[in-house]
């Protein structure tokens, strides 16, 4: 009967270390992997699992990011609404990845980084613009003979640290490209409206999807000048951004309800889902 328990626990045990479980604390365990997935625009893509505690604030620190990048890569996240189970796209810098085992690399302390191929890839691609490393470490990592790739293959590129991402690990250091842009766009607005009146307005932001994936903070409006800096409000989402005024929206184009046309950046970063939502605006003349 003793026996029997022990084998019982030890069952329990093993099980419990297979499963990859996180909290407030532990946002990778030695059990998990990570898989990459590219972008249209060539980024690396990690979807991170939301498991028990974990909040938008404390991933955000545990990848390098900032909250407002979060939201950029995962158009229409909602704070109330964030459950267990939630998946969540976090890019992955190529100097987080480990690529080779270099001296004192302990494996246990780190998870394996595979890259998932889409269609049309090849093995020159991969190697030399994704990771920056001779293709035949990859191959040699992954037992392979020729380069040849089939959509939806795997392949081992290293390995990335149980402890997250540093900030200074990617582009231009803490917070990340566009919370950077962001804040020096209020502080540009901050300064050029101090001792001015300042008009505030509502009504309809309108999205043209069309505009593709510009990473630009810019906008149209119909008074404010041009290059000067607006602030934008989605009272429904509780977010704030800043964009660069680089025009003014033409009389017949749009109807009188338009207040605002905002770039696709500036659109994901309010939460925006639809082509039209309302917002509230404050500029100077």
């Amino acid at each position: 009967m003793r026996l029997n328990l022990i084998l019982l626990c030890i069952l329990f045990c093993c099980a419990n270390r297979l499963k990859a479980t996180g909290d407030s604390l532990s946002y990778l365990t030695p059990q998990d992997t990570i898989f990459l997935n590219t972008s249209s625009m060539g980024e690396k893509i990690f979807i991170h699992t939301l498991e028990r505690k974990q909040t938008l604030f404390s991933l955000s620190k545990f990848y390098g990011l900032s909250v407002e990048e979060l939201y950029f890569y995962n158009p229409g996240l909602e704070v109330q609404s964030l459950r267990v189970g939630q998946k969540i796209q976090v890019p992955i810098p190529n100097r987080a990845i480990i690529r080779y085992r270099i001296e004192n690399f302990i494996e246990s302390n780190h998870v394996p980084v595979y890259h998932v191929v889409r269609r049309g890839e090849t093995m020159f691609r991969i190697s030399k613009y994704y990771y920056q490393m001779p293709k035949e470490i990859i191959m040699q990592r992954n037992g392979m003979m020729t380069t040849d790739l089939k959509t939806g293959q795997k392949l081992q590129i290293g390995w990335l640290s149980l402890q997250g991402i540093p900030e200074e690990y990617r582009e231009g250091g803490a917070g990340g490209p566009i919370s950077r842009r962001n804040n020096a766009l209020k502080k540009v607005f901050e300064r050029n409206t101090r001792g001015k009146k300042l008009i505030s307005d509502s009504g309809v932001s309108f999205w043209k999807k069309s505009t593709g994936e510009s990473s630009d903070f810019y906008a149209l409006h119909r008074f404010a000048p041009v290059n000067s800096i607006i602030e934008i409000t989605n009272p429904m989402k509780n977010r704030r951004i800043y964009a660069k005024v680089v025009g003014n929206i033409p009389d017949t184009a749009y109807g009188d309800d338009v207040k605002v046309i905002v770039s696709s950046v500036v659109a994901k970063l309010l939460g925006a889902k639809d082509r039209r939502f309302f917002v509230k605006i404050r500029y100077h003349r």
